[in-house]
C-alpha cells in the first residue's frame, strides 16, 4: 500500500525541524569555542618528534652562552612563522630586542595574544610548553636566559618584570655632586636612568645606562655577571683593564667575579643593557 504525498510531507516535519535545530546548536558552539581557543598536542605525525621538544632542539632557539648557571639563546620567529611545540623545563627570564606582537599558545591553556615593547623583560618559572605564532607579520626577536639553578622567591623591584606582582621599588640613590670640576668640566652625574628591575634568592637584574663621560665601572665585583646588550647599544667592553669585545642589540658577554669592569658606550651616544648578577656565585668567605 502507497502512502499519499500528503501524508509523507506531513511526517518529515518534525523530522526537518529538529534537524534545524541541531545544525543551528552545532553552529553556536562553535562560535563559542572559536572566541576562546584551547592549544592542544597536533595529530600525530609519524614524521615528527613525539611531543614537544627540549628548547636546544627548537630551530628558532640559538645557544649563544652556556655555563653551570646560564643557558643564553638568541630567539628569531621570522613573519608569518612560528616555532615549534617545544618544552620550557627551568624557570627563565626573556628581554625583547624590538616591538613584538605575537600568539602564545601554551598547552591546555587559552591562546594569549601579546604586545610586546622593545626592552620590555619577564621572568618565568617554566615548567610548561609552547608554540610562539607571528600571525601580526612581525617579527619576534628575544635573548632567553635559562636558570639553571633553582631560584626561590620571585620579587618584582621597579619593573613588573614577574606578570602581575606588585612592585616593591628601592629608593633611588641621589645624583652626585657636579659642582667640582676636573680638567675645566663638570664632574658627570650619578647615572640617574640606572634602574633596579627584579630579583630571585639567587639572581639580581638591574638596567645600566652609559654614555659619554658616564662609564658603567665596578673595580672588585663580587659575583659573576651576564651583560645583555639592548636595542641601542654600542658598548666597548672592558675586563681587567683590558678590551674584551664590541656589543651591540642582542649580544652578550659573560662577567667573571673579581674581574675589573668597564662598560663604555663607544659612539658616545648613550647605550643600555640589563646586568644580571648570580648571587650563589660570590666566593665563600674564608673561615678564620
Amino acid at each position: 500500500m502507497r502512502l499519499s504525498a500528503s501524508y509523507d510531507s506531513r511526517s518529515m516535519k518534525p523530522a526537518i525541524r529538529l534537524l534545524c535545530a541541531m545544525m543551528l546548536c552545532g553552529l553556536l558552539c562553535a562560535s563559542l569555542q572559536a572566541q576562546a581557543p584551547v592549544y592542544s598536542l597536533p595529530p600525530h605525525d609519524p614524521t615528527a618528534p613525539p611531543g614537544p621538544v627540549p628548547i636546544s632542539e627548537e630551530p628558532h632557539h640559538r645557544l649563544l652562552l652556556q655555563n653551570d648557571f646560564t643557558r643564553v639563546y638568541n630567539v628569531m620567529v621570522p613573519p608569518l612563522d612560528t616555532t615549534l611545540l617545544h618544552q620550557h623545563d627551568l624557570p627563565y627570564l626573556y628581554i625583547t630586542l624590538g616591538a613584538a606582537d605575537i600568539i602564545n599558545a601554551i598547552v591546555g591553556k587559552p591562546e594569549l595574544h601579546q604586545i610586546l615593547q622593545d626592552g620590555e623583560t619577564h621572568y618565568s618559572p617554566g615548567h610548561f610548553a609552547h608554540v610562539a605564532r607571528t600571525d601580526s607579520g612581525m617579527p619576534f626577536q628575544n635573548v632567553t636566559i635559562e636558570l639553571v639553578h633553582p631560584q626561590g622567591t620571585p620579587t618584582n623591584l621597579c619593573k613588573e618584570v614577574l606578570p602581575q606582582a606588585p612592585l616593591t621599588c628601592p629608593e633611588q640613590k641621589a645624583v652626585g655632586d657636579n659642582s667640582k670640576a676636573k680638567k675645566g668640566r663638570p664632574k658627570p652625574a650619578a647615572t640617574a636612568g640606572d634602574v633596579p628591575y627584579f630579583e630571585t634568592d639567587e639572581i639580581r637584574v638591574d638596567l645600566h645606562k652609559v654614555s659619554s663621560g658616564n662609564d658603567y665601572v665596578d673595580a672588585t665585583p663580587k659575583t659573576d655577571a651576564l651583560l645583555v646588550a639592548l636595542t641601542d647599544a654600542n658598548l666597548d667592553a672592558n675586563l681587567g683593564g683590558e678590551h674584551s669585545s664590541f656589543l651591540h642589540g642582542g649580544d652578550v658577554l659573560w662577567l667573571p667575579a673579581g674581574k675589573h669592569r668597564r662598560i663604555v658606550d663607544f659612539l658616545g651616544t648613550r647605550s643600555s643593557f640589563l646586568l644580571i648578577s648570580f648571587k650563589d656565585s660570590a666566593p665563600t668567605p674564608a673561615s678564620q
